[in-house]
């Protein structure tokens, strides 16, 4: 038998093995490379509810204060895996209350409304990754900015400042694609008088914690 033709036939056959098996290998890589699902993590979105709990922007003479009263707060959360156990996130929150001014004996007064809208990108680290099922506790640091808009008897404004933040909660899952995901997050920010009135006045860094729970969507 010609062995050089034998030869030629067996490398056919290995070349068109190879080009069958190929859109068969093709879904698994590209499973293993989509960008949804980052190296080995996957992404997420998390609405969310709970309460919050605010700081003093300004503290005056004798014990007198301004704030926003604590209060509900909803939004939504998204995730995008950039690394094991790493991932982008991004968040927009809303919360209303009333605008308080504090005074000592009487404890304080309402004088108006405050809602706020409060918006974040950061980086996260831990959470689930790519298990499905478990307890996960994570930590977040960000930057963003917060929105308040006042509307009080002698002045509706809005305001508008930076805010960090740094969060850390824990991941519960319980099915491939859902979570329960606590979180205690803290708003660190400054009010912008000359935003809201048109001059400066120093207040204070303020804290305003939110904490809140979530069913987080996996894809």
């Amino acid at each position: 038998m010609n062995t050089a033709f034998v030869r030629r036939s067996f490398s056919v056959a290995a070349v068109l093995t190879t080009l069958a098996a190929a859109p068969l290998a093709m879904p698994l890589a590209a499973q293993q490379t989509s960008p949804m699902t980052g190296n080995g993590g996957r992404a997420s979105l998390t609405p969310f509810a709970g309460f919050m709990v605010n700081g003093n922007w300004y503290d005056g003479p004798v014990g007198t204060s301004l704030k926003n009263t604590n209060g509900p707060v909803f939004g939504a959360q998204a995730s995008f895996p950039l690394a094991s156990m790493v991932s982008l996130v991004g968040s927009l929150g809303y919360s209303s209350g009333d605008l308080r001014i504090g005074a000592p004996i009487i404890g304080g007064v309402n004088v108006g409304s405050a809602n706020t809208w409060m918006y974040d990108a950061g980086v996260e680290l831990g959470g689930l990754g790519a298990r499905t099922e478990g307890l996960a506790p994570f930590a977040t640091v960000g930057i963003g900015g917060m929105t308040n808009n006042i509307e009080a008897s002698i002045l509706n404004v809005r305001a508008t400042n930076v805010a960090y933040t740094l969060g850390v909660g824990m991941d519960i899952g319980f099915t491939p694609g859902m979570a329960l995901r606590l979180q205690a997050k803290d708003w660190i920010g400054r009010f912008n008088s000359e935003d809201a009135i048109g001059f400066r006045v120093n207040g204070n860094t303020a804290h305003s914690f939110a904490l809140t729970a979530g069913l987080k969507f996996t894809f």
